[in-house]
């Protein structure tokens, strides 16, 4: 990594516990054991299931590391969480409302923010000004916003969010935003809910809402995709109470 970036391994560790508040393989193992987290939580796939997904060898191994970061064994962090999904009584609404589709893979240039939900509107922000510094017209572009960890598991400041757009049909705005990295989002079935207003208060827990209240009243389950936003508009082109956009959340 302090290769890839040319830094020495102490400078990458000094920028990297900068902005993430933690050392490279320390951030490293917190990821992995809160991807492991969310599946515990979110989904019926076993211990020994998330354990291999997660990267260890044994279930055992895994449940000494995942011990030592939450306090908890899986089996326990599992049960005590466990009533988020299925004490939440579903809105009747909310369940009409969304809708099953099938999309493409999409591919897209983006950049990663580290923050909380209240930072997303500042997050897109700071990706204007960069587009413009990069001299790139946002008319005609269409923005996506990828979330990759669950507000109600993963610790505050930790959660994972890219500003993006689609390279559809603009492949040549690629060499001018060297800020950017390329997105892929995995094709497949989708969960997805028009939503409006106010993004703190209204439509920031939409994905949390539709994986808590939405998924339980059905027959499907939640795949190991990121969740993402589909704007309207440009989010920073509109007022701050007038946010449009389709939640997708992945299923199989």
């Amino acid at each position: 990594m302090a290769e890839t970036v040319g830094l020495s391994l102490f400078g990458l560790n000094r920028i990297f516990r900068k902005n993430t508040g933690l050392a490279p393989l320390a951030y490293a193992r917190a990821k992995r054991l809160n991807g492991a987290a969310i599946l515990l939580c979110r989904t019926h796939k076993t211990i020994l299931d998330i354990a291999l997904t997660s990267g260890y060898q044994s279930q055992q191994a895994f449940t000494r590391a995942f011990s030592r970061e939450y306090g908890l064994s899986p089996a326990q962090f599992r049960a005590k969480f466990r009533q988020d999904i299925h004490h939440a009584p579903p809105i009747l609404d909310l369940v009409r409302a969304v809708q099953v589709i099938t999309l493409p893979t999409q591919h897209l240039l983006g950049r990663r923010y580290l923050g909380n939900y209240a930072d997303v509107p500042a997050h897109w922000l700071d990706f204007s000004w960069r587009l413009r510094m990069a001299n790139i017209d946002p008319s005609g572009l269409t923005f996506m916003g990828i979330l990759h960890d669950d507000p109600y598991l993963t610790p505050p400041g930790h959660i994972r969010y890219d500003c993006a757009f689609l390279t559809v049909g603009h492949s040549s705005i690629t060499p001018h935003f060297p800020a950017c990295v390329p997105i892929t989002l995995t094709g497949g079935r989708y969960a997805a809910l028009d939503q409006h207003g106010p993004y703190i208060e209204r439509i920031a827990q939409t994905i949390a809402t539709l994986v808590i209240q939405w998924l339980p009243a059905t027959s499907h389950q939640l795949a190991l995709v990121p969740a993402f936003e589909r704007f309207h508009h440009a989010p920073w082109a509109i007022p701050s109470d007038a946010w449009a956009l389709t939640a997708h959340i992945g299923l199989i």
